[in-house]
């Protein structure tokens, strides 16, 4: 299906390629044979004939201008609102192009094009301005479609928008003649109506969510109004009115083709106080209260009964502080509160401060937490604490207290997940954790990773690639709560472990451990040293990732430094069969090497940054591919059998095979994927990910591709640790176990219902599992066989 219907579709329609509609509105377009391209149909008889004539309308226009509305009309309780929302769309071949919707502008006249982002939240997203030179040709790719091309804010509002980009573009833009055969099937025509004094033809597209009705001018075929389906909107607003009632239209008022459009109206002045980016980088949102940390003088409240309590009688174990009013808002929050204290293990003493008027007796408010399920203790805040001391905006407004007085969270307003986020932040209180303090260290790690990001945008790099994340601090020893761990055994015979490899080989398995860099030893499963070479690469080489593979001719190692010119492949005599690449020409280095089994030989996958892509080698050292379809790669993954995945940062990988072809993507939208691992029981796969330069995450992805779950860790250097999580069991569930970059190992079920934190307050330096169960960790001095199950309950 063209994008073009889809995303007329999909904003209110989440399940596309319904059945052919049954009713009586008209001709259906089964059977009709294809127009050619430049066909337009004076009396369309089928959908068909209507779909391909309206694409030839604007795949034939030299310039095309519009000044759209997009109306949303609900009727509740009797009463009507109404919000429009203007936009427009002026285009002229090949690079002009001027859009106003939603909250953004985009500008190209040719030159250098431009794009504000006009939203009151974050001040114009900090005044920034993005400025590019202006593209040969302008089409969706560089707007909205190719994360390589354009930019990743811009993308989301477009195509996030209530009803998607203007509908329009894409057809405007379409680089080739849309196939509607398919498509047509799903349409019927309907009575011709007179739209804004044209007269337009009535398509209909019966989807899940009702009827999408699209009007065409009788005459040019140009679109002149969409008429979207009414659910699911209506029925939500039922919930509260039977007889409500819902419309969203969007007109396309005074739209032309052909027209000439002055070369001014595409022009857009910056201002003297924007800042000029290359990408636009999402300010930083980190705004914490000044009590955050701090103890607030001592306060009494009113008890709802009658008399006083003093603050201090909330020392000795954590207290939560809810502020709320007779608002929705603090009904949702009351539901989230009592989902939360049904969790006693928390030791959090929960109680409620009204702030309704006066005028509100204490058997009303009691009476309205009653239906609420609020039972909770209950009081009120007659001198106004909250305000004076607490400084909060208003109800409702939630703020968490430790055993010693601390404000250690405090936020306004209510959400859906709030219980299972306080939760996590009472656990860690629990543990010991100054959960403030972390929290300021994060805001002030967010703001200065905004500054760097931006200072890269606008020296004219892109922030999502090319921004160094900051170093943080090793975090201190810890144990794990929820999830037990096991000693299997722990040896000091490899002096300076570094990566570490696990090899599955004739019913055994084998570990292969670097050894500063200058060495490899081989461990067998019980932890004990079988055997150590000294490797002969060369004068000062050392080398700091290690992949091994077995084939009919033995066992095969690949060894190369992070960034280095050269890999090394060894026999299993652990002797060099070649070096890779065999020329002393210079190169932007190798990012990433892989091993893929096989019957015969092993291949050899190498990744390079830069221009070069990755190459096919095998065990002669001949190169079998060239692979140059993503380039500046930054890893590589297994992801099944005889199958890498490639990266370069973007929001995909592409799995390829060991012949070089492409199989399958994997797609992580609004992300730069930085790293895969794959959980071969399963076929499900994990991903370390950066979401908009702010916030590192593993996100948990099925075996369908489709994302999960995510798990968040602040944007920090990574360690040099390569692969940086593995897949093992969990007892006897599957699991994960992620390094994040303070050196602590984050272990995850598969499904994302438990998770847990190990510290040992060294930095790992290698993780592999054996036979994907244990967990091999190398740390200075040491490796540790560790075996995972849940904690038992007490």
């Amino acid at each position: 299906m063209r994008v073009w219907i889809v995303l007329l579709v999909l904003g209110l329609c989440p399940a596309v390629g319904c059945e052919k509609s049954t009713g009586s509105a008209g001709k259906s377009a089964a059977d009709t044979p294809s127009q050619p391209a430049d066909a337009v149909v004076d009396d369309p008889k089928t959908p068909l004939e209507l779909l391909e004539g309206m694409a030839a309308a604007y795949a034939q226009a030299d310039s095309y201008l519009d000044h759209g509305k997009l109306r949303l009309s609900r009727t509740l309780a009797g009463e009507t609102t109404i919000d429009d929302v203007a936009f427009s769309v002026k285009w002229k071949r090949p690079n002009y192009l001027r859009i106003d919707a939603y909250q953004v502008m985009i500008a190209c006249d040719g030159k250098r094009l431009i794009a504000k982002i006009f939203d009151e939240a974050t001040e114009e997203m900090d005044h920034q301005a993005l400025v590019r030179p202006a593209p040969e040709q302008i089409d969706a790719a560089v707007l909205y479609l190719d994360p390589q091309q354009s930019d990743p804010i811009l993308s989301e509002i477009l195509v996030g928008g209530i009803v998607g980009p203007p509908p329009t573009l894409e057809m405007l833009l379409a680089q080739e003649k849309p196939d509607f055969t398919q498509e047509a099937t799903h349409y019927v025509l309907g009575v011709d109506d007179n739209i804004n004094g044209r007269r337009c033809h009535r398509l209909i597209y019966q989807t899940p969510n009702g009827p999408l009705t699209m009007f065409v001018d009788a005459d040019n075929f140009l679109l002149r109004r969409i008429e979207y389906p009414q659910e699911p909107m209506l029925s939500a607003l039922k919930e509260s009115d039977p007889h409500a009632k819902i419309s969203l239209v969007a007109d396309f008022i005074d739209a032309s083709i052909g027209d000439p459009i002055h070369e001014n109206e595409f022009l857009f002045n910056i201002r003297g106080d924007d800042k000029q980016v290359t990408y636009f980088v999402r300010p930083s949102q980190a705004s914490t209260s000044p009590l955050l940390g701090e103890t607030p003088p001592e306060f009494t409240l009113e008890r709802l009964s009658g008399g006083e309590i003093a603050s201090t009688e909330f020392l000795g174990q954590p207290t939560l502080l809810a502020w709320i009013n007779d608002h929705p808002s603090s009904r949702l929050m009351a539901e989230q509160l009592t989902r939360f204290a049904a969790d006693a293990s928390t030791g959090v003493d929960v109680k409620l401060i009204s702030v309704d008027p006066r005028e509100t007796t204490a058997e009303q408010v009691q009476r309205r937490l009653e239906q609420w399920g609020a039972n909770f203790a209950v009081y009120r805040d007659g001198q106004a604490v909250g305000q004076q001391q607490f400084r909060i905006p208003g109800a409702p407004t939630v703020v968490l207290l430790d055993a010693k007085g601390r404000v250690q969270f405090m936020e306004a307003g209510a959400t859906p997940d709030l219980a299972e986020r306080l939760w996590g932040i009472a656990r860690r209180i629990a543990d010991g954790e100054n959960v403030a303090a972390v929290t300021l260290t994060a805001a002030r790690a967010e703001q200065k990773l905004y500054q760097a990001a931006l200072t890269a945008s606008m020296a004219g790099k892109n922030p999502y690639r090319d921004l160094p994340l900051p170093a943080v601090d090793l975090a201190p020893a810890r144990t794990l709560s929820h999830f037990a761990a096991e000693t299997v055994w722990s040896t000091t015979d490899v002096e300076q472990p570094g990566a570490v490899a696990v090899l599955r080989h004739e019913e055994r398995e084998r570990i292969f451990v670097l050894d500063g860099g200058t060495a490899i030893c081989e461990l067998d499963s019980d932890g004990k040293l079988v055997s150590r070479h000294d490797l002969d690469l060369g004068e000062e080489v050392v080398v700091d990732r290690l992949r091994v593979a077995s084939a009919d001719k033995g066992l095969r190692v690949a060894l190369f430094a992070a960034n280095a010119q050269r890999l090394w492949l060894l026999d299993e005599q652990l002797e060099p069969l070649f070096r890779y690449p065999t020329s002393d020409a210079p190169h932007a280095g190798i990012a990433d090497a892989q091993l893929l089994s096989g019957a015969e030989q092993t291949t050899l996958v190498v990744a390079f940054h830069g221009e070069v892509g990755a190459h096919g080698v095998d065990e002669t050292g001949k190169r079998l591919w060239s692979f140059r379809d993503m380039l500046q790669l930054r890893d590589l993954a297994s992801v099944g059998a005889g199958q890498i995945a490639l990266m370069d940062a973007s929001s995909k990988a592409l799995v390829i095979d060991r012949q070089g072809q492409i199989r399958r993507e994997i797609a992580l939208p609004g992300r730069s994927l930085l790293s895969l691992a794959y959980d071969a029981p399963s076929g499900e796969l994990l991903a370390l990910a950066l979401a908009e330069i702010e916030m590192l995450e593993f996100d948990a992805l099925a075996k369908d591709g489709a994302q999960t779950w995510s798990y968040p860790l602040p944007a920090a250097e990574l360690p040099n640790v390569s692969p940086p999580m593995i897949a093992l069991a969990i007892g006897q569930q599957r699991g994960w176990c992620g390094l994040g970059p303070d050196g602590t190992l984050h272990l995850m079920q598969l499904d994302g219902a438990v998770t847990d934190r190990l510290s040992f307050g060294e930095m790992p330096s290698g993780l592999a599992s054996i036979n994907g169960a244990d967990l091999i960790a190398t740390l200075p001095g040491r490796i540790v066989r560790l075996r995972f199950a849940l904690a038992k309950q007490e």
